[in-house]
């Protein structure tokens, strides 16, 4: 199927304290595809591939810190994806969203239980189409 390249957006990031959640498995993997919805700050970059629910994470700062990518669904869902150590490439993670539905992301940069650098979240993303949601997915 043909994919189209999404545009990257960069966003401001925001210094704010955090609670540490377990992160969810992951496999590693090559990188994500030319479809994927990109979401990048100065420490870290996700994509999310709407058709397969894949979530793409890689850390962009070998500082010690890893780039965790926290993913929020609009029914009630929460889960995380820890990029590989020292800024080594992609990680891809599995997930299986309810169809017509919506999906945001943000990245947290996490040691342990400590939290240092988060952005803000991304837009919500339709699970079906990959399109900004207007609530109507």
């Amino acid at each position: 199927m043909l994919r189209f390249a999404a545009a990257v957006v960069t966003f401001a990031l925001v210094t704010l304290g955090g609670a540490a959640v377990t992160a969810t498995p992951a496999a590693a993997a090559g990188s994500p595809p030319a479809g994927c919805r990109y979401f990048t700050t100065d420490f870290g970059q996700t994509c999310y591939e709407w058709e397969g629910d894949d979530q793409w994470v890689r850390d962009l700062d070998a500082n010690g810190w890893t780039t965790v990518v926290e993913v929020e669904t609009n029914y009630g869902k929460f889960r995380e994806c820890d990029a590989p150590a020292s800024a080594d490439g992609w990680r891809e993670c599995g997930y299986d969203h309810e169809e017509k539905k919506c999906v945001r992301f943000r990245l947290v940069e996490r040691k342990g239980v400590s939290t240092n650098r988060i952005s803000v979240w991304s837009l919500f993303y339709s699970t079906s189409t990959g399109n900004e949601c207007g609530f109507d997915a």
